[in-house]
């Protein structure tokens, strides 16, 4: 498919990985999710829960609003037409095991909405720069035995670890220094003083056959001042329910299309996409969640590979997802339907 600068989001070509490295990618998640629930300081008993963003920092019911100035390669699917849909909202950091917010990580927000057909859509973000740390999924997933080392034994496990994948070839010293470089500057140097002034991004999916990638970002209604020290341990969740319980809080909806691979790359998740992000919509939390709409939201399973089809990372991001719903699901797992009925009202 030749490149298009034409903004039809098509020229793109992608590059799915082979069943051999899903079945490694499935098994490492659980391999993952077992050496941190087997940690006494992770809280977990011995019982597995989420891969990744283990710890709920809010979870909320919300609305989400679909404009009707979407770009035409995009109006299928989800975004076919304009509506105003309620949506689970879940706000995370990036850890497998509850650390203090004031601890440096990634956050996160995961939403649940089902479309005007009745179909379970998700969109996750992450506050990374408008990428990932790392290219591709097996990347990724090297890593996070890394970070898993560093739960287990400190830092010197994390080092023991990261000379192991060089050894093994499973990461190379520039993979290495580029997801270091990647993770400090986003991670260890960016202070996050509030969850509602974060911009988030999803990896690349498509409708059609436009790619695109949608993201979220702070209201221009927000306001900058923030009450809190930034020094609790619940800080960014204590903060957020402040905001709510003075008034809503919003984030715009946004979507950058595909232009050609030296700009939006599909199969190299770590380069930010330069491409014009259209506002196309808006998330609106209301009040204050209750404690039920709290528990309710995180029992919910979330996947990007819901409502979109993956492309790139997403292939192995919706695998192994849905492979760490399945480890945890005798935390009490909601079903999709049980979770259209929550979010219709009648749950």
């Amino acid at each position: 498919m030749p490149e298009a600068k034409d903004g039809s989001g098509r020229g793109w070509t992608d590059a799915p990985y082979t069943e051999a490295t899903r079945d490694a990618l499935v098994q490492k998640i659980g391999e993952q999710q077992r050496r941190v629930a087997a940690v006494a300081a992770s809280g977990l008993g011995g019982r597995m829960d989420r891969g990744q963003h283990q710890k709920l920092l809010l979870g909320a019911r919300g609305t989400l609003r679909l404009f009707d100035q979407v770009p035409e390669a995009v109006k299928r699917g989800p975004f076919a037409a304009p509506f105003a849909l309620p949506v689970a909202c879940r706000f995370s950091n990036g850890q497998p095991c509850p650390f203090p917010d004031k601890t440096a990580d990634v956050r996160g927000v995961a939403l649940k909405f089902f479309s005007p057909q009745g179909v379970e859509t998700d969109m996750l973000v992450t506050n990374e720069g408008g990428r990932s740390h790392a290219r591709d999924a097996e990347s990724f997933m090297a890593f996070a035995d890394i970070l898993v080392a560093k739960i287990e034994r400190g830092a010197t496990g994390a080092f023991e670890e990261l000379l192991k994948e060089l050894r093994e070839g499973k990461l190379t010293a520039r993979e290495g220094a580029h997801m270091g470089a990647v993770l400090l500057k986003e991670v260890g140097l960016h202070s996050v003083r509030s969850l509602s002034l974060e911009s988030y991004w999803g990896s690349v999916v498509k409708l059609g056959d436009a790619a695109f990638k949608y993201s979220l970002r702070p209201h221009p209604d927000t306001s900058a001042s923030v009450e809190s020290d930034g020094d609790g341990p619940d800080y960014l969740r204590d903060e957020l329910l402040s905001r709510l319980a003075r008034g809503p809080v919003k984030w715009q909806l946004c979507v950058q299309l595909y232009v050609d691979e030296t700009n939006t790359p599909v199969n190299d998740a770590a380069t930010v996409w330069h491409s014009a992000p259209a506002v196309v919509g808006e998330l609106d939390i209301a009040s204050r969640p209750s404690d039920v709409d709290e528990q309710t939201i995180n029992q919910m399973a979330f996947n990007p590979g819901n409502g979109f089809d993956p492309l790139g990372i997403t292939h192995a991001r919706a695998d192994v997802y849905a492979a760490s719903a399945r480890n945890r699901a005798d935390r009490g797992l909601l079903s999709p339907a049980a979770a259209g009925e929550y979010l219709a009202g009648r749950g």
